[in-house]
């Protein structure tokens, strides 16, 4: 996380009053992105549930209140509905909230069934820092996302410094787990991934390092977890501050969803046959053949200058993850984003049969909106 860059996202989703409606209009394969939410907009995320729904989420601000944002599709993400809003008090008054994650249960955690829907999101980062004890809170909704239950603080910085961006998976062993983004453990480490978990969503246990490396100024961050066809577990994060430009992405699996291996190595670099690499904000999607679809904020040539596709470009892995990715149009183009607040800043996908779902954020009229459209993943060669 660059705080920088949150205070400018966060500053341009405050510059409208949200207003919940209906958003939307018939996006087919082809069609011009379309906003999915009429009020200022960041952080999106989006999940296919069991049940055939396409639900979303986003951050926005109502006032002085951060707040989250609940939107369904029945017509698999043609249109979409605000149906829920989610008023963390931890998140009111200027407090901060940032950086939400949408997660749907596949199986039953403690007193929660399977199908249960889970939000989680980062709180308090703006607090002064006297009084500042960031928390990573966790919410739940068992209709659809019309109502929502807070659960439980997974994590509560001890000292002043931030966490933020925290993710959802469930272990074979049928733990939830939650991974985040960490500065408290200097002056050790400016930032790590870490990780806990849960047999009931309300107790967390077990916390460890994930990813970390032995320069203090080299911060991992953003994890993103996706479940891979054979069922290892992928998960794709940021590693600011090594000898490439700013922010690279790379990745790692676990068999299990809990054993992600020796926190210092810092994992595979996500790289296309010519060299190019994604900085900053990585999310994937996985489809149904297996398929791996990946979207970052910036797309750049291997001596790190923007590639010509930078902004416009998703990239497609056919191969668990293994040798080079291949790069598609990106539904919802951002052209030529230049590590900054809200354009195309922790966009999110969702991968289906051969095409895929884009949710990306863009400046409009002095505030940030999020923008959807489906296209085509083309076949390979």
């Amino acid at each position: 996380m660059r705080v920088g860059v949150l205070a400018g996202v966060v500053a341009l989703a405050a510059a409208i009053v949200v207003v919940p409606v209906a958003v939307g209009e018939q996006a087919g394969e082809q069609a011009a992105p379309q906003a999915i939410y009429p009020g200022g907009a960041t952080y999106p995320r989006v999940i296919h549930t069991a049940d055939g729904r396409v639900m979303a989420s986003v951050g926005s601000m109502d006032g002085d209140d951060s707040i989250g944002v609940i939107l369904e599709s029945t017509d698999d993400g043609a249109t979409f509905q605000h149906v829920g809003t989610i008023r963390d008090p931890e998140g009111a008054q200027l407090r901060g909230m940032c950086c939400g994650t949408l997660f749907e249960l596949p199986t039953s955690i403690g007193d929660m069934p399977a199908g249960t829907l889970l939000w989680a999101t980062t709180a308090g980062y703006n607090l002064p820092a006297a009084e500042r004890h960031t928390k990573q809170r966790l919410w739940e909704s068992r209709d659809h996302g019309r109502t929502w239950t807070f659960k439980s603080d997974i994590a509560t910085n001890p000292t002043r410094f931030n966490a933020w961006e925290p993710e959802l998976s469930v272990s074979k062993d049928g733990h939830l787990v939650a991974h985040w983004a960490d500065e408290t453990d200097k002056p050790n480490h400016d930032q790590k991934i870490v990780q806990a978990r849960s047999t009931d969503g309300v107790t967390w246990t077990d916390r460890q390092d994930t990813v970390k490396n032995t320069d203090f100024y080299v911060r991992p961050g953003m994890p993103g977890v996706r479940q891979l066809k054979d069922g290892t577990y992928f998960m794709v994060y940021e590693v600011c501050n090594l000898d490439e430009p700013l922010c690279s992405t790379y990745y790692r699996t676990s068999p299990d969803g809990w054993d992600y291996g020796d926190p210092f190595n810092l994992g595979t670099g996500i790289r296309t046959a010519d060299g190019k690499y994604p900085r900053h904000t990585p999310t994937i999607s996985v489809g149904p053949s297996g398929q791996i679809v990946f979207v970052a904020e910036m797309l750049v040539n291997a001596d790190g200058s923007h590639a010509p596709g930078n902004g416009t470009t998703l990239l497609v892995n056919d191969d668990n993850g293994a040798g080079p990715w291949r790069e598609i149009p990106a539904p919802v183009p951002v052209p030529n984003p230049n590590n900054e607040g809200c354009r195309n800043f922790s966009p999110a996908l969702l991968a289906e049969a051969d095409t895929v779902l884009q949710l990306a954020s863009d400046n409009h009229e002095g505030f940030c909106k999020v923008y959807y459209a489906r296209g085509p993943i083309p076949p390979v060669g």
